[in-house]
């Protein structure tokens, strides 16, 4: 992409093989996207002024305007924080610390007005280069907030002084899965059963790979510390890029378990030449690569009052090197992801008409990768010692087209492909993208877990699933905001020059949905209103969610997970089971879809048998919806969802 936003059209690839990562823990808590079209909703940074404070340190003030910004409990969107300062034009730009004397609200921190925020100053061994800001409670959408102050260490003295923002997503500390359950993705993670995984195989006359490796259930990490890798069973293994046999990743390498905020969309080229602008000029001549990312990027003579500037400051920054990219991180106080990490924060693979942009994190493949010991960036661009210093480190995750001749789905959610099939340097194409990541602070106690559960009252009459929805009052979820579609990158209008099948979320006519949850004496009840333009699902079995669908997952207790959805498709009502035990469920499940074509509706109602799913009268479990949005046959495309984290209890 040069420069401007094009059209992006409908996925026609094969959604339906990595929907059951859709939903596959009731409580996932985030989805990472990458973005590669200007968006309005960065956040920005208005009204800078630093006074002194005393002989030792200053003041920072600004103003805030974040859009779609989100916090519901646990789950929240943060802005990370720093500074650059210099004595005077001519000189150094230098990275100022913090003076904070906590993690949380430290004092001398605040606000003037607006909507209320938390101030979170990480502390380390690299000292207090930054700091977090999110909502002070719950709520989502646009946080303006004036004469937000810092305090900042005065030298130099800041006669210039910068203010960066970068938008991050939290994942919280908990155990996860890392690879798929149906086995299909390139290079996946599972755990090893005693069998040696088959290797790939070629089959049909197009040239496609199918990889039919068998025998390679998912990995559970369930906590910090080391991780035994090889051909032992139950270790940590893959059907490629390797981890060390009989080795381990040691416990000093960041293995997704605790809590990690990672950048919500690529570095942009506003942020890129913004950073190369605070560069010495031979440092900036490392970082710029004038064939590659020259046109998006340009630089004018002389290196005196801020020499790069971003035709299009919002898109994605295309053609940085892994070198760039650790740079940029290290110059913004942030760090590598890592591949589990990644795995964990349950990122999207990026659409096939941006690019094919991948993300790149740090493999577990490599003896340079597994050196990584998740240390940050200090505020230059000076990579720390345990970082990758090359694509051997690394390895490629995300994207869904250009690692030919592979399937679709070589990649989705758990595909790993190497550095250099992926053609990494930066002068190849396809663009690789760089998404930097921070662990959470230790200290910061403004995110404890709500133990209270959702009441799910007891309807007043057995539900009939007939689709006609007679027996509900008031929904548990109304899905109708730009925030609750995912991925994000489809919330933005149409460009003027979109054709008839850009895929853009056109409001709650398109999509949206009424979610509704209640029980009746020995059933879950379960039932959704859709409002959908268009309906479409042409799919069957285990495919059912690549079209316009309802998926929902349950967790009861320890280890008991259900993952199912139901369709209406062009042979009538189909349910299909991705997780959960036995058969029981599917034979005594109630079902209903119904469309209303005038009206624009899809209604859905499902009577789920407590004894089937493992749940009795005042029991509690996790829950999670979603509804998927396939509006020309060619495959979902865009969805709504509940949330993750929801909790609930059956109330007598």
């Amino acid at each position: 992409m040069r420069g401007r936003v094009q059209t992006m059209k409908k996925n026609k690839t094969r959604p339906e093989l990595f929907v059951t990562h859709a939903v596959a823990a009731a409580v996932a808590w985030v989805m990472l996207s990458g973005a590669d079209a200007a968006r309005a909703e960065n956040p920005q940074i208005d009204n800078v002024t630093v006074t002194q404070r005393d002989a030792q340190t200053a003041q920072v003030r600004f103003d805030l305007n974040w859009p779609n910004a989100l916090r519901l409990g646990m789950r929240h969107d943060a802005v990370w924080v720093f500074f650059k300062a210099r004595a005077g034009d001519g000189t150094e730009w230098r990275h100022p610390r913090l003076v904070a004397d906590r993690v949380l609200s430290p004092s001398g921190f605040g606000q003037g007005a607006g909507t209320p925020l938390e101030f979170v100053v990480p502390d380390g061994k690299d000292g207090f280069t930054g700091m977090f800001l999110r909502r002070a409670g719950d709520g989502k959408g646009t946080v303006t907030a004036s004469t937000i102050t810092a305090v900042i260490s005065l030298e130099p003295l800041n006669t210039n002084l910068l203010v960066f923002a970068i938008e991050m997503a939290y994942v919280p500390e908990g155990p996860f899965e890392l690879g798929s359950s149906d086995g299909v993705e390139l290079n996946r993670l599972c755990a090893y059963t005693g069998q040696d995984i088959s290797p790939p195989m070629r089959v049909g006359t197009s040239g496609i790979y199918h990889d039919f490796a068998e025998n390679t259930p998912p990995y559970r990490v369930t906590g910090p510390g080391a991780i035994p890798t090889g051909r032992q069973p139950g270790r940590l293994w893959a059907a490629g890029i390797t981890p060390e046999d009989g080795g381990e990743i040691p416990a000093s390498f960041p293995n997704g378990y605790a809590a990690f905020y990672g950048m919500k969309r690529f570095i942009t080229q506003g942020q890129y030449a913004a950073f190369l602008n605070t560069l010495t000029e031979a440092q900036a001549e490392q970082r710029f690569y004038a064939e590659g990312h020259g046109p998006e990027i340009t630089r004018s003579d002389g290196r005196s009052n801020g020499t790069y500037t971003a035709s299009v400051p919002g898109a994605r920054c295309p053609w940085l090197s892994w070198a760039d990219g650790a740079a940029f991180a290290a110059w913004a106080g942030l760090r590598p992801m890592t591949e589990l990490e990644y795995e964990k924060a349950g990122s999207e693979i990026p659409e096939t008409g941006h690019g094919g942009v991948y993300d790149r994190a740090v493999s577990i493949g490599s003896a340079m990768g597994r050196t990584f010991a998740g240390t940050h960036g200090d505020g230059t661009p000076g990579v720390p010692e345990d970082w990758p210093k090359d694509l051997s480190g690394v390895v490629f995750r995300g994207d869904v087209l250009h690692a030919a001749p592979m399937n679709g789905r070589h990649l989705a959610k758990a595909g790993r492909v190497s550095a250099p099939y992926a053609h990494a340097d930066r002068n190849v194409w396809p663009f690789p993208g760089w998404r930097a990541a921070r662990s959470a602070a230790a200290g910061d106690t403004g995110l404890q877990p709500d133990p209270a559960h959702r009441a799910v009252a007891r309807l007043a009459k057995a539900l009939r699933a007939d689709g006609v929805l007679d027996e509900w009052t008031k929904p548990v979820a109304v899905l109708s905001d730009p925030d609750d579609i995912f991925p994000d990158r489809f919330r933005l209008p149409p460009p003027a020059d979109a054709g008839p099948d850009a895929a853009f979320w056109q409001g709650p006519q398109d999509l949206g949905a009424k979610l509704y949850l209640g029980w009746d004496g020995d059933t879950l009840c379960v039932a959704g209103e859709v409002t959908d333009d268009k309906h479409f699902n042409a799919y069957a079995t285990q495919n059912i969610a690549s079209g316009d669908a309802l998926q929902i997952g349950i967790v009861i207790g320890e280890g008991v997970r259900w993952n199912f959805g139901l369709a209406l498709t062009k042979t009538g009502v189909a349910f299909h089971q991705w997780e959960g035990a036995g058969d029981a469920l599917a034979k005594t499940a109630n079902l209903a879809a119904v469309r209303d074509d005038a009206g624009g509706v899809t209604r859905y109602e499902l009577r789920l048998p407590l004894e089937a799913l493992g749940l009795k009268p005042g029991g509690a479990f996790g829950f999670n919806a979603v509804v998927f949005d396939d509006d020309d046959g060619f495959g979902q495309c865009y969805r709504v969802q509940m949330g993750p984290d929801l909790r609930f209890v059956l109330a007598e």
